[in-house]
C-alpha cells in the first residue's frame, strides 16, 4: 500500500445510566446545587442540522445517590474537529457560544457543561486489543505487540485509570488466545512471554481466569471458518470482567475481512443496531494492515456475511480507522485520537423531570459550532437515567 490514510471519526458511544456515589470523570463542587444547572425554560430547541461531518462521541449517563438524585450527569469524551484536528471547547445553555444541545423525550434541556481538563480527575477506561493472529499477520505481529506495549505504557503513565485486555483470533475461525482485563504490566507480560514471537504472542490464555477463558472460547467461540473480529469482540464482551460505569474501548488489528460464516450474530451489521449492540458495550477502533482494494473484486470480493469490511465495526460504534502498510512500518497507536479524547473530557448535567418511564427515554444530542464547521447529531432510544 503506497499511502497511509487516517480516518478521523469522533470516538466512542452512549452508555446506559448507572447510579453512583462518586464521580466518573469528576463533578466540580458546583454540580452539587441545582441552582447551577440552567432551567429548561432557558433552553433552546436543538438546532436543525442538514448535513453532519462528525459522529456523536461516547456519552455516559448516571445519577448520584442522595441529595439531588434527579440530576443526570453525562460524561462526554473529547470532540475532535475533523477540519483542524483540534479538540472542541464545548459550551452549554445560556452561554453565548453554545455548541451542544440535548433534548430528552422531545423537551429541550438546560445543560451545564464543565471542562474536566486540568481538574486532576482520572479518566477511566477498559481497553481491549483484538488481534488477528492468522499466518498473514506474521509480518505485522511483532510490531503490533510492540506498539500495544508502548501505547498502553504511555497511557498508564499519564495518570489515566485504565485496564487492558487482549483477545487473539485465528484464521480457522475461532478465538485462540487472550488475557482478561488487567494492568499494563500484565498485558506486557502476556505479549512478551518467553519463547513467543510473531503471531504466537496472542495464542494461548493467561491470567487467573485462563482456564475459564480457554474453556469458554473452545465451547462457544469457534463458530466461523476464517478470521472474524466480531466473534473476538463478543467473546470479550461476554467473558471479561468490565468495570461498572466505565467506558469500553476496543482496538481491532487485522489484514482480513470480517468473515462470519453466514452467521448474523458475528456480522459487522450486528453493531449497527442499538438493540443488538447497546452502545454501553463499547467503541471499536480498527487498524487494517492491508490495501483496502484487495477484496474489491474476484472470488474474495466484499460481500455481506462472508467478506465484510472490518472497519464498519468502527463506523457503527463511532470509532476510528487506520489503513496502514502490511509491514506495519511507521505506525503508531498514538495516531488514534483515543488518548486526546479521554484527556479532553466534559461533564454535562441536567434535571430529569421527564414523565416517561425510566429505560424508555429518547435522547437527541446535537453539536453545531458557531461557524457551522462541525456538525453532529444522533438520537438514542431506550435510555436509562438510573434507579
Amino acid at each position: 500500500m503506497k499511502n497511509i490514510y487516517i480516518l478521523i471519526v469522533i470516538t466512542l458511544a452512549l452508555v446506559s445510566c448507572t447510579t453512583k456515589t462518586d464521580g466518573y470523570l469528576g463533578e466540580p463542587t458546583a454540580f452539587d446545587t441545582l441552582n447551577n444547572i440552567p432551567s429548561d425554560g432557558l433552553a433552546q430547541a436543538n438546532p436543525i442540522v442538514l448535513n453532519t461531518n462528525s459522529l456523536i462521541p461516547n456519552l455516559m449517563f448516571y445519577t448520584k445517590q442522595g441529595l439531588n438524585s434527579n440530576v443526570v450527569y453525562v460524561d462526554l469524551t473529547g470532540v475532535n474537529d475533523p477540519n483542524t484536528q483540534q479538540w472542541l471547547k464545548l459550551f452549554g445553555t445560556t452561554q453565548a457560544n453554545q455548541n451542544i444541545w440535548i433534548e430528552v423525550d422531545g423537551v429541550p434541556k438546560g445543560i451545564l457543561v464543565v471542562n474536566n481538563t486540568g481538574t486532576g480527575n482520572k479518566v477511566q477506561a477498559d481497553i481491549v486489543f483484538l488481534v488477528d493472529n492468522s499466518g498473514s499477520m506474521d509480518q505485522e505481529a511483532d510490531s503490533v505487540a510492540k506498539d500495544i506495549v508502548k501505547w498502553s505504557s504511555r497511557l498508564a503513565q499519564q495518570g489515566l485509570d485504565l485496564r487492558f485486555g487482549c483477545v487473539g483470533y485465528a484464521e480457522l475461525g475461532y478465538v485462540n488466545g487472550g488475557v482478561g482485563l488487567t494492568n499494563q504490566a500484565n498485558i506486557n507480560q502476556f505479549l512478551n512471554r518467553v519463547g513467543t514471537t510473531g503471531t504466537d504472542r496472542t495464542i494461548g490464555f493467561s491470567g487467573s481466569d485462563a482456564t475459564f477463558l480457554q474453556t469458554t472460547a473452545k465451547a462457544s467461540y469457534s463458530n466461523c471458518t476464517a478470521e472474524c473480529g466480531v466473534q473476538a469482540l463478543r467473546f470479550a464482551d461476554k467473558t471479561f470482567g468490565f468495570r461498572t460505569g466505565v467506558n469500553r474501548i476496543y482496538v481491532n488489528f487485522t489484514d482480513e475481512p470480517n468473515q462470519p460464516n453466514n452467521l448474523s450474530a458475528y456480522s459487522v451489521e450486528l453493531l449497527k443496531d442499538q438493540k443488538s449492540w447497546n452502545t454501553s458495550q463499547g467503541t471499536i477502533h480498527t487498524v487494517f494492515s492491508e490495501d483496502s482494494t484487495t477484496y474489491s473484486k474476484g472470488g474474495q470480493a466484499w460481500s455481506p456475511l462472508q467478506q465484510e469490511r472490518p472497519w464498519l465495526m468502527s463506523k457503527y460504534t463511532g470509532g476510528t480507522t487506520m489503513f496502514v502498510p502490511s509491514n506495519f512500518a511507521s505506525v503508531s497507536l498514538d495516531n488514534l485520537p483515543v488518548t486526546g479524547a479521554m484527556m479532553n473530557s466534559y461533564t454535562i448535567s441536567f434535571i430529569n423531570n421527564s414523565s416517561v418511564p425510566n429505560g424508555q427515554h429518547t435522547v437527541k444530542i446535537t453539536i453545531k459550532t458557531i461557524n457551522g464547521q462541525v456538525t453532529a447529531e444522533k438520537t438514542f432510544t431506550g435510555v436509562t437515567f438510573g434507579s
